[in-house]
């Protein structure tokens, strides 16, 4: 990376971290201030989460970037996390870029951290917008295996219905949950919840300031839900309607009840179901 392009994506991290939602005329002009034929894909990108539009939804935005690019955002990222930190002193910029494209960083946090900005504008999408004549075909995404697929599954649930289903849950906003239910795209031509390729290897995520299991994170995130998908669905529309979502989900897949905290339950329910 040249000199120029170095000077202009570090300013790009300082201009995503103080906006980090990439939102307003300021921060287009900002961004597009800054192109280079290097960073070219960058600026798009971010405009375009500020945007969140449906475009967001164009293969450009959703397919696997190249590790160059990946790189790239990571760097914004860790300019970020280093101004926000509550716990370590900030260093200087340039040099958390440097420390950042001298060392080799795990594919799979780099493209956790591209797909995390990504999904951001497309859950701010959904607010709006009914996308259930989408479908998101994962397997025309160029990802190398079904860890980086899975990857892009739970980054794309959690942030169309994740928090936003714990939140009605513990309203008792059924009615809401069902109401977005039905205005969700599909995985592969299917309802989300059919997806459930995750046997790959765990790896360990270095999050904002915490190290966990990504599996323990993320199947986690997703169990719960799906259950708040099957209890919100069995109220308003029936049991044998919410039993279509039990049976057809991970939620009768014993082999991934040890990555949610919910384990126990999950067990019984199954014990009793067969």
């Amino acid at each position: 990376m040249d000199k120029k392009d170095l000077k202009n994506l570090i300013a790009m991290g300082e201009i995503y971290s103080l906006n980090p939602n990439a939102r307003g005329e300021e921060f287009a002009k900002s961004m597009d201030s800054l192109r280079t034929p290097k960073l070219n894909n960058i600026v798009d990108k971010s405009i375009e989460i500020g945007k969140a539009q449906k475009t967001i939804l164009d293969s450009k935005f959703l397919s696997r970037p190249s590790n160059d690019e990946l790189i790239m955002w990571y760097v914004i990222r860790e300019i970020h996390y280093n101004r926000v930190s509550k716990t370590k002193k900030p260093r200087d910029v340039k040099d958390v870029a440097a420390d950042v494209l001298s060392r080799k960083i795990d594919e799979r946090w780099l493209l956790d951290n591209y797909y995390y900005r990504i999904s951001g504008a497309v859950g701010t999408l959904f607010n709006e917008s009914d996308l259930s004549a989408v479908n998101i075909n994962i397997e025309t995404l160029g990802f190398k295996n079904k860890t980086e697929k899975a990857i892009f599954f739970f980054n794309m649930v959690d942030r169309l219905i994740g928090g936003r289903f714990k939140v009605l849950m513990t309203l008792k906003k059924n009615d809401k949950i069902v109401e977005f239910i039905k205005k969700l795209p599909k995985f592969n031509n299917k309802d989300y919840y059919y997806y459930q390729d995750f046997d790959f290897e765990d790896f360990d995520f270095i999050g904002y300031e915490i190290t966990e299991s990504y599996k323990k994170r993320d199947i986690n995130n997703l169990y719960d839900t799906l259950i708040s998908h099957f209890i919100a669905l069995s109220y308003i529309d029936g049991k044998k309607i919410g039993e279509v979502v039990y049976y057809n989900s991970i939620l009768y897949q014993p082999k991934y009840f040890e990555f949610s905290v919910a384990k126990k339950d999950l067990e019984t329910i199954y014990e009793r179901s067969k």
